[in-house]
């Protein structure tokens, strides 16, 4: 059992405005968390998805692309799969794969049998809290990062074409923050047959930050700015009122969803 005590989602097809806190054991462990969703100052509509749950030790940013309201099925469908998926499955590496790929297959045959909705596609983030460990299934350039004393640390690499330059090092992370292909997408999920997406685990401290977001947050708020927002001394719901007030200051050109994890 993990994250609240109640399940948290916006899997619907409407924009979200909704937030989010909670409070459970994990392992012995004290987890806080929060989530919200906001459709930004310019977009006509809100595209992006999350997920938190006690019950499926999960939680899920996804980020839609596909027109008018491509974006908006795409990342609720593969939030649906996943946490359908994991009603009846214990979370592990293999299951959280398989889980990508039914996702995949879901959106794609959806929009397969929808000619208005073709080329639909969606990032996924997920990430369940396990004892010592997190486990991350990842496509497309929504990120996960740890933050603490020390930092912040990205445990995500983006599926674009900065992202590649970025892990090939041909170019540094700063450039690849401002590179002009940034945003060309290398690999999402729903708008090819089959997908490789980023399964691995990696070590978690107690009073550590754990961070899911879409670009909405991370294009516009800067690593630093984010750290400082997050480790200032505060609860949960003022980091992310300091989250989204930095967002907002930038002109929140996206639709912005993060959650936020105290662990």
């Amino acid at each position: 059992m993990l994250l609240s005590e109640e399940v948290w989602v916006k899997i619907s097809l409407l924009p979200a405005d909704n937030c989010v806190e909670g409070r459970a054991k994990t392992g012995g462990i004290d987890v806080k968390v929060i989530g919200v969703s906001e459709k930004g100052q310019v977009r006509a509509n809100n595209e992006d998805s999350f997920y938190c749950s006690q019950d499926n030790q999960l939680l899920i940013v996804a980020d839609g692309m596909g027109g008018h309201v491509g974006g908006e099925v795409a990342s609720a469908i593969s939030v649906r799969t996943i946490v359908s998926f994991f009603d009846s499955q214990p979370v592990s590496a293999q299951t959280l794969t398989q889980a990508f790929t039914q996702a995949n297959e879901a959106v794609y045959n959806y929009a397969a049998s929808h000619p208005d909705l073709k080329g639909m596609g969606t990032t996924l983030t997920a990430v369940s809290v396990l004892d010592q460990q997190l486990l991350v299934g990842h496509i497309g350039d929504s990120r996960a990062c740890l933050l603490d004393n020390n930092g912040l640390e990205w445990i995500t690499s983006d599926h674009s074409v900065s992202g590649q330059l970025l892990e090939m090092g041909k170019i540094s992370h700063s450039e690849a923050e401002t590179h002009p292909q940034r945003h060309v997408l290398t690999q999402v999920l729903g708008t090819e047959a089959a997908i490789e997406p980023d399964v691995f685990n990696i070590p978690w401290q107690p009073g550590q930050f754990l961070l899911l977001c879409t670009d909405g947050l991370s294009d516009v708020v800067n690593e630093q700015e984010i750290h400082s927002a997050v480790m200032a001394d505060s609860d949960l719901d003022i980091k992310k009122d300091r989250l989204l007030k930095l967002v907002a200051h930038r002109g929140a050109p996206d639709n912005v969803t993060f959650i936020l994890a105290e662990l």
